[in-house]
């Protein structure tokens, strides 16, 4: 007999949510391009049609237009440096984030959790097997991603730019760690379909993959974390969070060797590195964000992709072959101007607002999301954050929290 509706249903979220991820970062997906987001959104258009009220919010459709009204008015401005494919892409990626999430709706939440949960086990083993050369004869027999690592769909194996760390499916660990933690943010604030038992065994599996991946922003963005789990989170009483506290003050000095190595360090670096202080990391960060500051005083309403790229070049790193910067808050800055920048960081704001309800608790989820753009430039436009933008226009997040909040805010 063929799966009932509802089991079918389970599984058409399970494939959307898996590519909403896909296109936001796999290193397989970096690998096939613009070729790969056309047939993932092909593939959410066609399941929102079969499985959803196939319905569009007007006033999302509205924020389309604009969007996309900007994009073009800073084509012209830039005199096509930013380029009419770009704009179509970055169109059809915020779409596609709107049609999963549509599709999925009110289940999206404990999808996610189920999901990245089990992309975590699996790296996790991963992992093991990149540090301690285990199974080797097997992993070279999993189909090859590129010419860098194996199998991809669950975990890249061998990946050498990161074999020391967890990348899961993605190209960097840094990358990696906003899944995670985006998930425990799930788990510590909002409502979940699992029993506590098994909310505490999904939070051991994220957090022991989250140190895995030795992200400085990661475990910036978990502190973040913690501090609003304790003075937010009802998943614990009181005495239980003093004995987090502990737990987590212990885990800290058992591995402060490598806490150091991972934030203190580099934080340090970053913050003191000099403009032309160029070396790794940290310092190349503090060097790429005071690059992107240059152009955008320069150019204060926006440069375009292909006009950045070469002023960056210019005023760079020496020898810097990407030609573009790790920062895509500063990034965004300077290609696309002032007032496209506070248009969708003002959107994120809003979603994250809407979806929230505390000011407070807003302001601490929205400083952990600019951290970690401040981190990944290549996430400016992906669909994973489109998807945070697309929420407010399909659910109403106040009923998703822990406790209900009062709803201050704008409606939609």
């Amino acid at each position: 007999m063929s799966d009932s509706p509802s089991r079918q249903k389970r599984y058409v979220d399970f494939l959307l949510v898996y590519l909403l991820l896909f296109v936001s970062g796999s290193w397989r997906y970096n690998l096939l391009g613009d070729k790969a987001l056309i047939a993932v959104f092909l593939v959410s258009l066609v399941v929102w049609y079969l499985y959803s009220d196939r319905k569009i919010n007007d006033r999302f459709l509205l924020y389309v237009v604009v969007f996309t009204s900007m994009l073009l008015a800073l084509r012209l401005y830039t005199e096509g440096s930013l380029s009419l494919a770009s704009i179509i892409a970055s169109t059809i990626k915020l779409v596609l984030a709107y049609l999963i999430v549509k599709t999925v709706g009110r289940r999206f939440v404990d999808t996610y959790l189920k999901l990245i949960v089990f992309l975590a086990a699996i790296s996790l083993l991963g992992y093991a097997t990149d540090r301690f050369n285990l199974f080797d004869g097997i992993v070279r027999r999993l189909p090859p991603v590129g010419e860098m690592g194996y199998e991809g769909f669950f975990y890249v194996f061998r990946f050498p730019w990161h074999i020391s760390r967890n990348n899961g499916i993605f190209f960097e660990p840094g990358a990696y760690q906003i899944f995670l933690n985006f998930a425990l943010f799930l788990l510590f604030f909002f409502k979940v379909g699992f029993t506590e038992k098994k909310k505490w065994i999904y939070i051991g599996i994220l957090t022991t993959t989250l140190i895995t991946t030795f992200s400085t922003t990661g475990f910036m963005i978990f502190i973040v974390l913690l501090v609003m789990f304790f003075i937010r989170s009802e998943l614990l009483g009181r005495p239980q969070k003093f004995i987090l506290f502990g737990l987590s003050f212990l885990v800290v000095i058992l591995l402060s060797a490598q806490f150091y190595s991972t934030l203190v360090v580099k934080i340090d670096a970053y913050l003191n590195a000099n403009e032309y202080d160029f070396g790794y990391s940290a310092q190349n960060r503090s060097a790429d964000a005071k690059t992107d500051l240059k152009v955008f005083r320069k150019h204060i309403f926006g440069l375009g992709y292909d006009d950045y790229f070469k002023e960056f070049g210019i005023l760079g790193r020496v020898g810097d072959e990407r030609g573009y910067s790790s920062n895509g808050v500063t990034k965004m800055l300077a290609v696309y101007g002032l007032p496209f920048s506070l248009f969708i960081f003002g959107s994120y704001y809003w979603a994250i607002r809407r979806m929230l309800t505390e000011f407070l608790f807003t302001a601490g989820a929205f400083i952990m999301f600019m951290l970690f753009l401040a981190s990944e430039s290549a996430y400016m436009m992906s669909p994973f954050c489109f998807s945070i933008i697309a929420a407010p226009f399909v659910i109403k997040g106040a009923s998703f929290l822990e406790k209900k909040q009062p709803e201050n805010g704008s409606r939609i």
